[in-house]
């Protein structure tokens, strides 16, 4: 029986797909309120058979809607193409990213299936080919899922959060790359990171605190490091404790030496994460670049 028939045979004064479509709309917008808030402030990610499910039933919920909209707007053309817009519009803005993210998984699925994932080392090529394609959402949800697996490896992290950055997630992002930084063992390595995440603290959080901690942390895990004197100077601007003030081993330097110090460029930028054929551990040793082919 089609549902067009059946409208018509409802009694007068209750419509019951009326009652029924008003209920459906309701985890509609729930489920779908929920998933962009949880994308937008949350770490973790919905996994696929959970996005895969949502799809289908998305599907589902919209032939029936579209169905009711046909047999009660059928007469009247422009306002059954308004509704449909609306309806059509709506879904986008709910569920546009996750459908894209999953479009995005599937994909790099279908070119590196599941067994590839099968060692006890990080494998960064599905991640690294989201980020080619410009998905860097599904980018970020592959490195959080390998930061999650290998907590220990600092590559996932810094991944992650440089990826959460690029998708307006600073929050995340400066957690992640709190992670990234506790696993780095090297100066050099640690510097660049912690002075983007103190830029990022400082400017577009605007958590200046935060910016002195982490300052302040680098110059008490690396206290003879080649750049110390010029973070702590740098704590000193952004007004640091007293305790992080205090001069370093140098500090019996003559004054213009230490002033040289203070001025010697620091490294910018976030080179560590350009690292894609280099190991973690070793600059010049191998990395995890061959894992991607």
């Amino acid at each position: 029986m089609r549902l067009g028939s059946v409208l018509d045979t409802t009694p007068v004064g209750f419509d019951i797909w009326s009652v029924l479509s008003g209920l459906l709309l309701i985890p509609y917008l729930l489920w779908g309120v929920y998933l962009l808030r949880h994308r937008l402030s949350v770490t973790a990610e919905i996994g696929p058979r959970v996005e895969a499910a949502t799809l289908g039933a998305l599907v589902i919920f919209f032939m029936f809607e579209f169905s009711l909209l046909k047999a009660w707007l059928g007469n009247d053309p422009l306002r059954l193409i308004l509704a449909s817009l609306g309806l059509i519009g709506s879904g986008m803005a709910l569920y546009g990213p996750m459908a894209v993210s999953f479009s995005s998984y599937v994909f790099t699925e279908l070119l590196m299936p599941r067994g590839y994932w099968a060692s006890d080392e990080p494998r960064y090529g599905v991640a690294e080919g989201l980020e080619q394609i410009g998905d860097f959402e599904g980018a970020a949800r592959e490195y959080i899922a390998l930061g999650n697996m290998f907590p220990k490896q600092a590559r996932a992290a810094l991944r992650a959060g440089d990826n959460l950055m690029k998708v307006g997630r600073e929050e995340a992002a400066a957690e992640w790359f709190e992670r990234g930084i506790a696993n780095l063992n090297s100066p050099d390595e640690a510097l660049p990171v912690v002075n983007r995440l103190a830029e990022l603290y400082s400017r577009k959080l605007e958590r200046p605190e935060d910016a002195r901690r982490v300052l302040e942390a680098y110059v008490e895990r690396y206290p003879d490091g080649e750049y110390a004197e010029s973070v702590r100077a740098r704590v000193q601007r952004l007004g640091g404790a007293p305790g992080a003030e205090k001069p370093g081993p140098d500090s019996d330097a003559e004054p213009g030496k230490q002033a040289e110090e203070e001025r010697k460029p620091e490294p910018d930028g976030l080179s560590y994460l350009d690292m894609s054929d280099e190991d973690e551990e070793s600059p010049d040793g191998p990395g995890d670049g061959e894992d991607a082919e």
